[in-house]
């Protein structure tokens, strides 16, 4: 089965190894600062012996390569539509004695009836292994295709995302999951990037996190993800311009298929078609 066969069925896949040491490496020593200067969580959804970096995407080009990573874009390509955003890209380090995460999915701040298509797909990467003791994440396979049901409710059979470091575990919005407990001596160190479709809020403001002087360091690719692009035919325009002009001076060349697609949408407009869950 495909890795993209096994999101649609189960929800969620796991990429194993998919990033090299030296990358794995490189990431952990840019996050060091931030980390040293961030406290543990607010509340028990946070972690109170869990230590969060936000807005990632404005802290380094170095986050935002592994935003872009092409193993998980794969999927992401296939899932939502062309134009999906960034919507928030997060270091998540659990550390001993921390307890379980209340169950969760992660779009359920859009309020859209379950189930659902795909509104958004969440990503963690092991930057440290993950296992059964130290609060590899855990999830509840095929949960996306559920209506009003929660985990609580009734016992359910789940799955732990444990991994080597340098893996990813992939997963629909709608999955429901959470972080483990850390009964261990070590800490578990995940970053997290989620994606939206490009209709959709993120949940971080990109655009202020990574303004035009930021962005005009990433690839194209990135600014997209970030806002720096239009959903046909005008959505995230500005001055009824595409905004790839704040960033890119030769951006006329390159929104020409943006351009055609919305003078299509123009021509006769029509409201969208749902697609079917998973």
């Amino acid at each position: 089965m495909s890795a993209l066969d096994q999101f649609r069925r189960e929800g969620y896949v796991i990429l194993e190894r998919a990033l090299d040491d030296a990358a794995r490496a490189e990431i952990v020593d840019a996050l060091r600062p931030f980390e040293d200067a961030q406290r543990h969580g607010r509340n028990n959804f946070e972690g109170q012996l869990t230590k969060r970096v936000y807005s990632l995407a404005g802290k380094g080009e170095v986050f935002m390569r592994l935003a872009e990573h092409p193993r998980v874009l794969e999927i992401v390509d296939a899932v939502l539509m062309p134009g999906f955003l960034l919507s928030n890209l997060q270091s998540i380090r659990i550390f001993p004695g921390e307890t379980e995460q209340p169950w969760h999915a992660d779009d359920t701040f859009y309020p859209v009836p379950r189930p659902h298509a795909t509104l958004a797909v969440s990503v963690i990467w092991a930057l440290e292994d993950f296992d059964e003791e130290n609060g590899a994440t855990e999830l509840v396979p095929r949960s996306h295709l559920w209506g009003d049901e929660h985990p609580d409710d009734a016992p359910r059979a789940t799955v732990r995302a444990a991994m080597p470091a340098g893996s990813a575990i992939v997963f629909d919005g709608a999955t429901w999951h959470r972080g483990g407990r850390n009964r261990s001596t070590r800490t578990r160190l995940g970053l997290s990037p989620q994606y939206c479709q490009p209709w959709l809020r993120p949940q971080e403001s990109q655009l202020l996190i990574a303004p035009p002087d930021v962005a005009r360091r990433y690839s194209d690719r990135g600014r997209s993800m970030l806002g720096y692009n239009i959903h046909p035919p005008f959505v995230g325009q500005v001055d009824g311009m595409h905004p790839l002009r704040l960033v890119d001076p030769d951006y006329r060349a390159h929104k020409t298929e943006a351009r055609e697609i919305a003078d299509k949408v123009l021509e006769r407009p029509m409201p969208l078609k749902p697609t079917p869950a998973g």
